[in-house]
């Protein structure tokens, strides 16, 4: 216990880190240190140098289960660091990391270098174990789409967003072309959905050491992160780097109209056009210098960024893909996502929204809500859309371009209003009861159509509580089948307890027939029996084919039977009684009596008187 770290002062150092992938995770590195170990690999190859552990800050516990992963630098890292046990030098420790501007590309083959080359070997340690690799002799700098899990993480190259899935060939050899390593965004989620918008990721083919290889990148450049350093470079814009990436995506999905909302402009710019939105531009909220923005970028593209440059405060997690969350310095907060978006709460959702809320769907919004669905609102509530469908267990609502369907089922469809009013523009509709109707009106009934129609299967009735009035235009016609069997005992029967029955045609005659008339036959002729009443006063009635008739007018009475052979007639004239060549005629002149035989006779006397009386 007498020895102890630092109690005799410290053995510092610097080195390169050389292999990061410590077979006991505890985030150790090989590093090869200046000073105590040669740039020859060929006498001192990395495998050879010792395990050098890292000091964790205070912010990480460091125990199992708890903690902060200790896993930052990456091969060609330079870091600073002591020997615990001193002037022995077997137990290196690093606690910081060593930044700097490199004008060179890294040499695999030399010490404090990137040891990762275009041509070496796999890490030995991934060669046996469970990390055994077959293919120990490939290229671990070259992107292998056929076997992403053996790539070394790297920032996308490119990344687009296209409406239809774009026309390029995923399958073709490695290295023969750019186009192999383009490929799309994979959906693995088990949700049947059909996806309108299609990510395409375009990696290096071939990626480099650190630093890289290519000078329009890195060399020349400070190792902090460009991000980190953002517009404070004055030759900053916006061509490289994630900021290019969002403006590259921005916009993609309706161009420069934006999305259009629901309800229609009222006024300026242009009357009775939708509104339209769009996510503010990236370089609107960009605007980090150095030293403000705070940032962490790991290998493969992710961004994580506190920035407090002077007015342009910003929060950012930024994925590789695109998908990133973002709030300005206003407080505004933009979150885009490239695929999938999964928002799942175990409990109440409580949202609250004092301005208008857009929502734009490219697919179909579907709602399961187990028990129910309320909207309310103090304002209007308008829907638009090709179809409008509602399916309940033995109920159902459906209106689209044909029509609007109310299926009730077995129950029941109850409008409840101060007014009902129907508008129906087609020449025809049909209205099917399969039971019974009936109405209840408390006022007045009032029925105007062009024409009607009544028709009944079965009986028909009509009661009214007070006066019943027809007021007809045109002519009424009756046809009555009485087809029942038996036949019922009248065809049709009035009866009136009170009161008169009065039949009052004003310009007319009427007239009443028994018998089969023929068509167009006026009426009061039947053949059979007639009654005919004309409103010149003239009242007739006939039977049997005129076999027997009664007329009477302003000018006398006349009945006569058996076809006029017997007759009776009262006249101005007098009063005519006549049976074939018979008749007695009397008048204001005196009585007639004529025939071919003419029998006086009585029981008692037989008187005959007069003035004058003539025989023959």
């Amino acid at each position: 216990m007498a020895e102890f770290m630092g109690k005799d002062g410290f053995v510092w150092w610097q080195g390169v880190v050389e292999d990061r992938h410590d077979p006991l995770f505890l985030g150790r590195c090989r590093i090869r240190i200046l000073g105590w170990h040669t740039e020859d690999k060929t006498d001192m190859p990395t495998e050879s140098l010792p395990w050098s552990y890292p000091v964790q800050p205070i912010i990480s516990a460091a125990q199992t289960g708890v903690g902060i992963s200790p896993t930052g630098p990456v091969e060609g890292t330079w870091v600073v660091g002591f020997y615990r046990d001193g002037e022995q030098a077997q137990e290196p420790v690093f606690f910081g990391t060593l930044g700097g501007i490199p004008e060179l590309p890294s040499v695999s083959n030399v010490g404090f270098n990137d040891p990762r080359g275009d041509t070496v070997q796999f890490h030995p340690d991934l060669m046996k174990g469970p990390f055994a690799k077959s293919d120990a002799q490939e290229n671990p700098l070259e992107f292998r789409p056929d076997a992403l899990e053996d790539n070394i993480p790297y920032p996308p190259k490119n990344l687009s967003l296209h409406k239809e899935k774009p026309d390029f060939d995923t399958s073709a050899p490695d290295g023969t072309s750019e186009k192999n390593t383009k490929r799309f965004l994979t959906q693995t989620s088990a949700i049947p959905t059909t996806s309108s918008i299609f990510l395409a990721i375009e990696e290096y083919g071939t990626r480099s050491t650190y630093p890289r290889n290519d000078s329009g990148h890195v060399l020349g450049q400070p190792t902090t992160p460009r991000a980190a350093i953002g517009k404070s470079i004055p030759s900053f814009d916006y061509s490289q780097g994630i900021v290019a990436q969002k403006i590259a995506q921005w916009g993609v999905y309706t161009g420069t109209g934006g999305f259009p909302t629901a309800s229609l402009q009222t006024s300026a710019p242009v009357a009775g056009t939708p509104f339209t939105w769009k996510d503010p531009i990236p370089q609107s909220i960009y605007g980090a210098k150095y030293p403000y923005n705070h940032v962490h970028q790991s290998e493969s593209g992710h961004l994580i960024e506190v920035d407090d440059t002077p007015g342009k405060e910003r929060l950012h997690r930024y994925h590789r893909t695109g998908t990133f969350e973002e709030i300005g310095a206003l407080g505004q907060k933009i979150v885009k996502v490239v695929n999938e978006n999964f928002h799942i709460g175990l409990n109440n959702d409580y949202t609250a929204i004092f301005g208008n809320k857009y929502e734009n769907i490219s697919g179909k919004l579907d709602i399961v809500a187990t028990n129910g669905l309320d909207f309310s609102g103090t304002g209007n509530i308008n829907m638009k859309g090709k179809s409008f469908g509602v399916e309940m267990p033995t109920a159902s609502i459906k209106a689209d371009g044909t029509g609007i369907t109310l299926n009730a089922g077995n129950g029941v469809i109850e409008l409840i209003g101060r007014r009902v009013k129907k508008t129906i523009t087609e020449a025809a509709d049909t209205d099917t009861i399969r039971g019974s109707l009936k109405q209840k009106i408390g006022g007045l009934y009032s029925l105007e159509t062009g024409s009607t129609s009544i028709s009944s299967r079965a009986s028909t009735g009509i009661i009214s509580g007070g006066a019943l009035d027809f007021v007809v235009t045109g002519s009424i016609t009756e046809t009555i089948v009485n087809a029942s069997i038996p036949p019922a005992a009248a065809a049709r029967q009035t009866t009136a307890l009170f009161g008169d029955v009065n039949f009052n045609p004003a310009l007319g005659s009427f007239n009443v027939d028994c018998g089969p008339m023929f068509p167009g036959q006026p009426g009061g002729t039947s053949p059979f029996a007639s009654l005919s009443m004309s409103p010149t006063g003239n009242i007739s009635m006939k039977s049997l084919v005129a076999l027997a008739t009664f007329d009477m007018s302003g000018t006398g009475i006349e009945l006569k039977a058996l076809g006029g052979l017997a007759s009776i007639s009262l006249g101005p004239t007098g009063i005519s009684l006549s049976y074939g060549a018979s008749s007695i005629e009397l008048g204001p002149a005196g009585i007639t009596l004529s025939g071919v035989l003419i029998t006086s006779e009585a029981s008692g006397i037989n008187a005959v008187k007069g003035s004058l009386v003539t025989l023959n």
